[in-house]
C-alpha cells in the first residue's frame, strides 16, 4: 500500500521581471529551482491528503528554502518545503518552485521523504 515516487526532475531557472522562465545551468543566473515528481497510481493505498517533505541541499551542505525541522519519534528531518498532495488513487504530478538567490556553484541534492522515509532522490549541478 506504499506510494511510489517516479520521474523526479529538478531544473534551475532565471525568472525575468515579465514572469518568463528561462532554464539555466549557471548558478549566477538562477533565481528559482523547479522540483517536480510523479506519484504513481496505487489502488490499494488510502486516498486523501499526503505530505511529502522535500529537502534541497546545496554544495555547501546547507538546506535551502524554509529550513524547518520536523521530528518523527527519535529522528528529526530538516526540509526545504512540504509538498501537499491530494491523492485519489490516480497518478498525480507534483511540481513546486523554490525561489532563491546567490546559488553556489556545485552539486545539489534533492531528497523526497514520506514522513521519515526517503522515497526518492536526485542530484544536479550548477556551473
Amino acid at each position: 500500500s506504499k506510494l511510489t515516487v517516479l520521474n523526479m526532475k529538478t531544473s534551475a531557472y532565471k525568472v525575468r521581471s515579465s514572469g518568463k522562465q528561462i532554464e539555466t545551468e549557471r548558478a549566477g543566473r538562477a533565481n528559482m529551482l523547479k522540483i517536480s515528481f510523479t506519484i504513481a497510481e496505487n489502488r490499494i493505498a488510502k486516498s486523501g491528503d499526503k505530505a511529502y517533505y522535500v529537502q534541497v541541499i546545496d554544495s555547501k551542505s546547507n538546506v535551502l528554502g524554509d529550513k524547518q525541522t520536523v521530528s518523527f519519534g527519535d529522528k528529526s528531518l530538516s526540509y526545504s518545503f512540504i509538498a501537499n498532495v491530494k491523492y485519489e488513487n490516480k497518478t498525480v504530478q507534483v511540481s513546486q518552485d523554490l525561489a532563491g538567490k546567490d546559488f553556489a556553484k556545485g552539486t545539489y541534492f534533492v531528497n523526497v521523504f514520506d514522513k521519515d522515509e526517503l522515497v526518492s532522490n536526485t542530484s544536479f549541478t550548477l556551473k
